[in-house]
């Protein structure tokens, strides 16, 4: 019998219960932060008393609207994507969604089989970190409002960091300090390395000199990571550069490793910058490009609720946000 009272009981009978408003009964339910916390407790302790479990599936119709997110990420090894959905799944909740999460594995066949997943579940939109330019126009095509995040992507409304303006950064810190001659760990195409090599042209230092090393891995085992950094060192007795610019922390953590087994110190023979500033970077001291992830977020909900909500002109939304360089003890060194 108790059991059925507690399957029948409504968010109405919850108001009564605790002398509250059904309005606040929902904002307590949603998450909705600005709630006195002298009622939302009072709130929280009938539903645990009661047993109260809300019927999504009636909200659903009743607003046509399931409050679902889907969320895809091309990988849930690099500590910044770990950070990356917790403020998703946090900001999300207190706005009034919840988030399905799918990780392509840098997979775009099963990126596209988790976006199917997503609509079968009648999200009302997606958040996604793009395995590349595989399924962005069918993204395009969707018929739900969908953002990438952390890549700019011109197809799809998208929420980055100015990667130009972050190579940018790490050029420039580099010469301050002394530095000619360099090397880059990442793809040749990525705006960082694009942005890292025009700083260098503009110093009329020689762009062709630039030790330039891509990985087939480069965040998801360490191990492979460390194994693709060591096959390009191995082609040097002495390395032809004293200071390293690297596409995420994980890959600048290796390849400090693999400098300090060689005999060397970092940052007095080889200088690392790494990128993302993830807590690997802050624990291991390794100077980093700041990546805003709660912004990041923020502004990436923001512009999908106000898709879902149709408050916007259909034209593409492209938001970059200013990145910052990080400066800790793997370049904290002068060389002049």
């Amino acid at each position: 019998m108790e059991a059925d009272v507690k399957k029948r009981i409504t968010m109405k009978e919850i108001a009564r219960l605790a002398n509250v408003s059904q309005a606040t009964v929902s904002r307590v339910i949603n998450g909705n932060p600005d709630v006195n916390e002298e009622l939302a407790a009072r709130v929280l302790k009938v539903i645990e008393e009661v047993g109260y479990v809300p019927n999504q599936t009636a909200q659903t119709l009743k607003r046509n609207q399931s409050k679902l997110i889907g969320v895809s990420v091309s990988e849930m090894y690099n500590p910044y994507f770990v950070e990356l959905v917790d403020h998703l799944e946090d900001k999300a909740r207190k706005l009034g969604y919840n988030i399905i999460l799918h990780n392509s594995k840098h997979n775009p066949i099963l990126e596209w089989e988790n976006i199917q997943n997503f609509l079968t579940r009648q999200i009302d939109g997606c958040i996604i970190v793009p395995t590349g330019s595989y399924n962005l126009e069918r993204l395009s095509k969707l018929p739900i409002p969908v953002v990438s995040i952390t890549q700019t992507v011109s197809s799809l409304d998208s929420v980055a960091i100015d990667h130009m303006k972050a190579g940018k950064l790490a050029a420039a810190s580099f010469i301050k300090a002394g530095h000619t001659s360099f090397a880059y760990i990442g793809k040749s195409d990525d705006e960082k390395y694009l942005g890292f090599a025009s700083v260098l042209y503009e110093h009329q230092l020689p762009v062709s000199d630039v030790r330039v090393f891509e990985l087939e891995q480069t965040s998801n085992d360490n191990f492979l990571v460390r194994q693709g950094i060591e096959r390009h060192f191995r082609q040097f007795e002495t390395f032809p550069f004293t200071c390293v610019f690297t596409e995420n922390d994980i890959v600048a953590l290796e390849c400090i490793k693999l400098i300090e087994e060689r005999g060397l110190k970092v940052p007095e023979d080889i200088s690392v910058i790494g990128f993302d500033d993830t807590y690997l970077s802050k624990i291991m001291g390794i100077s980093s490009i700041h990546q805003p992830i709660e912004d990041m977020v923020s502004t990436s909900l923001e512009l999908l609720i106000n898709r879902i909500e149709e408050k916007l002109s259909p034209d593409i939304v492209s938001i970059q946000l200013e990145p910052t360089l990080m400066t800790r003890k793997s370049s904290n060194h002068r060389r002049i």
